[in-house]
């Protein structure tokens, strides 16, 4: 047997095989090598994937670095980090900046080996990254160039795990367009003969084989494809007495699998794959739940079948007994905890729920008690470590997986909540839309008064971040949202949706210019943190609310009260992501008190090292606003106008429109105090015709102001009264708003 091809999976020229298979494969790869889109192998474990893909890289990218990561071996909350690398401080630990696969595979090639085992919570990042060549590191706000090609490799069925909602579709398509499938080595056994050629050369001494060796090669089966092959050369090479070796020493060497085992090798990979980290006992449990089937019931019969004494069957159904009360026991300790707020002390008995309920194998009876212990625990570890908590995020996962498996419809709506409101706070506003729209739907389904609540108020609430404040307020009355307030809602989420309804009412009204409504949301919110003393989680919803209001409606004092109340609380509760927001509020009412350098820091640190490690992106734009406004008072325009510049990019490649016109407005401030004139006019035009396009009422009134100043001052003067009457249209000739007592008194005096 002349091996047809002599290069071996090292070599640029490519890998053995004279099979049609392999040929086509190579003939397809040339041809994908011209292009630089994304490539996708299929092929079993040790068929050699990452080998074609090194031969593609060399084939595209000579000279450049091929970069590999296996998303199956690495920790999932190490894994982001390893891929987008991470800036200084992201998290506990990281003392300096890490550089990411993604940068070190440069315009080269990163190959993502076993990526079905990429994490739900990451898909969404890698989306980005090839929709749009960018990506951020783990902790930064700055957007990062990739130039390179992504390869990726698996060998599960893809297909499966998207229609098993365990992978992203629209990441399937964008990964997938090139396709190249790699058959296992049983497929193309025309190719042994090379490959085993190729790593005879490969041993450190010479290695031969004769004709009846390598026939019998040839005919074995090679199960780990291969990888296990090029294993037992390596073995031969080492233990053969000789450089040729033949049949009789091979088969000393390289015993076949008895046939006869062939099936019972088969039964125990299929007993490995019960659920449970116990598998004896799962197995133990198999067995006597089926003896039980066919004897319908009877003890005693089943154990006659099994062989052992009626006593053993009746412990063993006992203990399962046991451990099911020993799970609701946990799982009701753990949520008497979170209701009363104390989520790191349910942590705890959810976990050891879950311990026991792991110990009974075929959990068909266990699984709600398991779906609300995994969903508990997302909720908990949000609340402790921020809307972004990938532990959370991993527990949401769980309990919809479990739901999945047995089609419940409710169960999956339930933890949508969670699993939007990480889609949110990452700023992926497209998608957390899509997903509200989906809960709405599923509540309609479903029915259940907490999850039509919790499905208006996502889609309230994502709304209002797209900047349509219009309709999130309608969205708030067409859920019933905005009734009367009452002491809690009937929901699963283990926060106060009423404080968010009303945050969500008073920020929106604001926007609108509905300001009665939105003072009216402010002091319901003070009255509901106040009344909100057994609580202290649900008291720092509400406080959140009333000081983010008091900070956009102008209550200096109340702001700093309320801003300083929710920093305090949350520290000493440990709530990180609202601890942060307490800090940015605080440290607005410093700068306006003419602490400037005092409550920008106040407002960075509290930004970075609580909101941005623990709620993701979702407050830049607003702390970028408020922060900048404590920039420009201190005198530090240039520093207000580059962090302006940077919130302005990031609200343009999220679609974040909700302080768009504040930071437009803030920009054009940024340039006057620079003394560009020129750059600040068409900047404060934009602002204007951006404010009156979204509807937004402050804002416009504010840039209307500022534009008419400088007309004025460069002596066009004609101009001032068509801008301030355009600022004006279709209002209320009554708002009570200083902005528009401005403009009108303005406008009077024009016209006297």
């Amino acid at each position: 047997m002349e091996p047809l091809c002599t290069t071996h999976p090292g070599d640029e020229d490519g890998v053995p095989g004279r099979s049609p298979a392999m040929q086509a494969l190579q003939a397809l790869l040339r041809r994908v090598a011209q292009s630089d889109r994304p490539v996708l192998i299929f092929g079993p474990t040790g068929a050699g994937k990452e080998v074609i893909a090194q031969q593609l890289h060399r084939l595209s990218a000579p000279g450049k670095p091929f970069i590999d990561l296996n998303c199956g071996a690495i920790p999932e909350p190490l894994l982001e980090s390893e891929l987008f690398g991470h800036a200084r401080g992201a998290f506990t630990g990281a003392v300096g900046e890490r550089m990411g696969h993604l940068q070190m595979a440069g315009a080269g090639t990163l190959f993502l080996d076993e990526i079905g085992e990429l994490p739900l919570a990451l898909q969404p990042k890698l989306l980005r990254v090839l929709e749009t060549g960018q990506y951020r590191p783990l902790g930064s706000s700055e957007n990062r160039r990739f130039r390179g090609r992504v390869v990726a490799a698996t060998h599960r069925d893809l297909k499966r795990l998207v229609a098993e909602e365990r992978f992203r579709e629209d990441l399937y398509y964008r990964l997938s367009v090139f396709e190249l499938e790699l058959p296992g080595l049983n497929e193309r056994r025309e190719d042994i003969p090379d490959l085993i050629e190729h790593f005879c050369r490969q041993q450190r001494r010479p290695l031969r084989f004769d004709a009846a060796a390598l026939e019998l090669l040839c005919q074995r089966d090679w199960p780990g494809n291969v990888r296990e092959l090029r294993n037992s050369i390596d073995r031969i090479g080492t233990l053969a007495p000789s450089p040729l070796v033949d049949r009789e020493t091979l088969e000393q060497l390289l015993v076949p699998p008895s046939p006869a085992s062939a099936p019972a090798v088969e039964l125990a990979e299929a007993l490995l794959g019960l659920e449970g980290p116990d598998k004896l006992a799962a197995v133990e449990t198999l067995l006597i739940e089926h003896a039980l089937n066919r004897c319908n019931g009877n003890k005693s019969a089943a154990a006659q079948l099994l062989g052992v004494n009626r006593k053993v069957i009746e412990r063993r159904v006992r203990l399962r007994q046991d451990l099911r009360l020993t799970v609701e026991r946990y799982l009701a300790e753990g949520r008497k905890l979170i209701d009363g707020a104390d989520f790191r002390g349910a942590l705890g008995p959810l976990q050891k729920g879950l311990e026991v309920a792991e110990r009974v194998y075929e959990g068909k009876d266990l699984w709600r008690l398991q779906f609300e212990l995994h969903r508990l625990l997302g909720v908990s570890f949000r609340s402790i470590e921020g809307w972004l908590s990938i532990t959370s995020l991993a527990s949401y996962r769980d309990a919809q997986a479990l739901a999945a498996r047995q089609g419940q419809p409710q169960e999956m709506a339930s933890v949508s909540f969670g699993l939007w409101t990480t889609l949110l706070m990452g700023l992926e506003l497209a998608e957390a839309r899509a997903t509200a729209q989906q809960m709405l739907q599923q509540a309609q389904i479903a029915g259940g008064e907490a999850l039509r609540i919790e499905a208006h108020l996502a889609m309230a609430n994502t709304l209002f971040w797209l900047g349509d404040f219009e309709e999130s307020l309608a969205c708030l009355t067409r859920g019933r949202l905005l009734e009367e307030d009452q002491a809690s809602w009937p929901s699963s989420q283990g926060l106060d949706l009423v404080g968010l309804a009303r945050t969500f009412e008073g920020l929106a009204a604001f926007e609108l210019g509905l300001f009665s409504q939105a003072r009216q949301a402010l002091a319901r919110l003070q009255s509901r943190a106040e009344q909100a003393v057994d609580n202290p989680f649900n008291r720092a919803v509400a406080l959140q609310g009333a000081a983010w209001l008091a900070a956009v409606l102008g209550e200096r004092d109340a702001l700093g009260r309320l801003g300083r109340e929710l920093e305090l609380l949350s520290a000493r509760h440990e709530f990180s992501f609202y601890r942060g927001v307490g800090m940015i509020l605080r440290g607005y009412h410093q700068g306006l008190s003419g602490e400037y350098e005092a409550g920008e820091q106040a407002i960075a640190e509290g930004y970075q090292q609580h909101v941005l490690r623990n709620g993701g992106l979702l407050f830049h734009g607003f702390q970028a606003w408020k922060r900048g406004e404590v920039l420009l008072l201190g005198g530090r325009a240039e520093a207000c106008l580059e962090l302006v510049d940077v919130a302005l990019d990031l609200a343009q490649d999220h679609q974040e429109r909700a302080y768009l016109c504040e930071l437009m407005l803030l920009r054009g401030r940024a340039l006057l105090a620079l003394g560009d004139d020129r750059e600040a006019e068409a900047t404060l035009r934009v602002a204007l015709s951006t404010a009156l396009t979204l509807g937004v009422v402050p804002a416009r009134l504010h840039a209307a102001l500022e534009l008419a100043r400088l007309l004025e001052r460069s002596e066009r003067g004609a101009q001032v009264q068509s801008i301030l009457m355009r600022a004006l249209r279709g209002l209320d000739p009554q708002l009570d708003y200083p902005p528009a007592s401005n403009v009108r008194s303005w406008l009077a005096r024009l016209s006297s």
